[in-house]
């Protein structure tokens, strides 16, 4: 019985970090899927909310900053003034995304050690 219980702790710690290692496969999609499929079971419904949050923030971001970039190029006569603007808010980006990814990491070795 006690090996039983190892295997499905084993099992759920598994899933748990699949939901944030899946930033490289199938990001914000398989937390959710994860998080609604596993309602009853805790642990993993826990961890695939913190995923699926901590990869859809990201997201959002590159979405938004995409519009803003899209729609002052489109209305700005004066290129060369927003160049600079926009290639600061794509650092800021790049430092969100790599952010994300390494906490997604972290995260999910932090599961599987645990």
């Amino acid at each position: 019985m006690n090996n039983n219980n190892s295997e499905t702790s084993t099992s759920l710690k598994l899933m748990a970090a699949l939901s944030y290692i899946s930033y490289f496969f199938l990001p914000v999609i398989f937390p959710l899927i994860l998080w609604i499929v596993a309602s009853d079971r805790p642990f993993v419904k826990k961890h695939a909310k913190r995923a699926f949050w901590s990869q859809l923030f990201p997201v959002i971001w590159v979405l938004v900053l995409a519009i803003v970039i899209g729609l002052y190029g489109a209305f700005n006569t004066y290129s060369i003034s927003w160049g600079w603007m926009s290639i600061t808010l794509i650092a800021v980006t790049c430092v969100i995304v790599l952010t994300s990814l390494i906490y997604n990491v972290a995260c999910a070795i932090r599961v599987l050690i645990d």
